[in-house]
């Protein structure tokens, strides 16, 4: 009797292990194979908006989620936003922090399923198209899924990169809202000297004696976090005058402008051209 209890356990936990690796399988394959319409995080997608610019790249992984980060430009000023994406067998969800967008799978003209959007207003989405061909600036792209909302929106799906379209005809300050891909680049490596350069990088600090590590906060003021030991490195992002000079090392964390405490370098110009090429739309 035991035996056959035995067995019989066995037989059900080798049966939700197989369960559990064929459902993990099938959401990698969503995220990287030829199905999938999540962006491929190797790529930096460069959009135009209908009064601004943007540049997206993948960041990190977060609770199995794809963490993308957006620089948005508008005027002079850059606003800096994230969203994530997780997509399996029931579809794409993309989560930009106030409403999901999601892409129901499997694909079928006719399809629906609704969303709240910023406003609180509860948009119908529907599948129109599985094979339609888009122009963008970024290149003609086929077999595309078009997507119809309730509200007059018009959104244009490709595998593996994505949103690389949306129109509204609804006028906002004057203008059709409107969204397009004009440029898709590969993401690689600019190494300087044995670290990589990261995008926003103006310079990167060595530590050669021990000095103290702050925080600003909202009021930009100083909070001690700790002391920071020779040898030790950190990238620099920015630089600003207060409290005799501090530099921006990320995340809200400072170092004192303290030349015997600290060396400080910039990258090459070469290096800087790299990083704008890598960066700029074409």
């Amino acid at each position: 009797m035991n035996k056959i209890i035995t067995f019989q356990v066995a037989t059900l936990f080798i049966g939700l292990f197989l369960t559990f690796m064929t459902t993990l399988f099938a959401q990698n394959a969503f995220a990287a194979g030829d199905d999938s319409y999540m962006p491929d995080p190797k790529k930096i997608l460069h959009y135009i908006y209908y009064e601004g610019k943007a540049v997206k790249e993948f960041s990190h992984m977060q609770n199995h989620k794809y963490i993308w980060q957006e620089v948005y430009s508008y005027g002079e000023k850059d606003y800096v936003s994230t969203e994530s994406y997780q997509e399996n067998q029931q579809g794409l969800v993309i989560d930009e922090g106030k409403y999901s967008l999601r892409l129901v799978y499997p694909l079928k003209i006719g399809k629906q399923w609704s969303y709240v959007n910023f406003a609180g207003k509860k948009i119908t989405c529907t599948i129109t198209s599985l094979n339609k061909t888009v122009k963008t600036k970024a290149g003609t792209f086929k077999n595309v899924v078009e997507v119809k909302e309730s509200d007059g929106r018009y959104r244009y799906y490709a595998k593996n990169l994505g949103l690389i379209k949306s129109e509204n005809p609804s006028l906002i300050h004057g203008d059709p809202e409107s969204l397009e891909l004009i440029s898709v680049k590969t993401k690689v490596a600019i190494m300087w000297g044995n670290e990589q350069l990261k995008r926003g990088q103006i310079g990167r600090i060595t530590i050669i004696k021990p000095i103290n590590l702050w925080k600003r906060d909202e009021q930009n003021k100083l909070h001690f976090v700790r002391v920071l030991k020779p040898g030790e490195r950190y990238r620099v992002y920015s630089y600003d005058q207060l409290y005799g000079g501090q530099y921006s090392v990320g995340s809200g964390y400072y170092i004192t402008k303290m030349p015997a405490y600290i060396k400080y370098e910039t990258p090459s110009k070469q290096l800087l051209n790299k990083m704008k090429e890598l960066y700029s739309a074409q």
